[in-house]
């Protein structure tokens, strides 16, 4: 299989721990011709990463990439239980993708103090703090976000935490997180593939930064 994805995207990384969970032989790849140009989206239209080829498969988005493997490469399952418990695992992954993680993506445009807008970063810099303070409502880990076993919700948001707090510390803010939150960070990040991918998204982050946020 190859994932074209690049070390920073959190959407990628969601699909290679999922990827690495399963134990599944992948070579990752940068798009060819780059993000969105007319050469990638012959093959992805919406030219958008993640996106797998599996044969003669090719799709794209996170989320639909996952159940993909879990259907095609069942165990470990990532969508496990009763209807009720995998429509649980389905919300919670939709939450960090819908109503989370677009707030801290809008921030990127403020890295460079040069172009930063004040405001507008501190609007989506709130915004994301009060959809982390809304998980505690919205989880109950035991000792993963929906069960006792890593599921396509926890795929979701290691990535995105590591992310958030190399780019909050740049805007002199402090990321906080609840005591449910705090207890699953504790097991999830010594999940093999969790910490295998987190890693890599951490130092493609820091060279991100240091070369400008470009």
């Amino acid at each position: 299989m190859i994932l074209y994805a690049i070390p920073i995207s959190t959407y990628s990384a969601k699909v290679r721990i999922a990827l690495e969970t399963k134990r599944l032989d992948y070579r990752m790849e940068p798009p060819p011709g780059g993000y969105s140009t007319p050469e990638y989206m012959q093959l992805v239209p919406l030219g958008t990463i993640p996106a797998l080829v599996d044969g003669d498969f090719c799709c794209s988005e996170s989320d639909v990439l996952i159940e993909y493997l879990d259907e095609t490469h069942p165990e470990p399952a990532l969508l496990y239980g009763s209807p009720a418990q995998r429509a649980q695992q389905r919300f919670v992954a939709r939450y960090h993708d819908i109503w989370l993680e677009p707030h801290l993506r809008r921030t990127f445009a403020h890295v460079d103090p040069a172009t930063r807008d004040e405001a507008e970063l501190n609007g989506h810099l709130d915004k994301f703090q009060d959809r982390i303070d809304k998980i505690e409502s919205l989880i109950d880990p035991s000792p993963y976000l929906c069960g006792n076993k890593i599921s396509i919700a926890d795929c979701a948001f290691p990535a995105t935490f590591t992310l958030a707090e190399l780019l909050l510390s740049v805007f002199d803010r402090e990321l906080r997180f609840g005591p449910k939150v705090r207890a699953w960070r504790d097991v999830v990040y010594r999940h093999p593939a969790v910490k295998k991918v987190t890693d890599e998204s951490r130092a493609a982050t820091l060279d991100w930064m240091n070369s400008g946020g470009g």
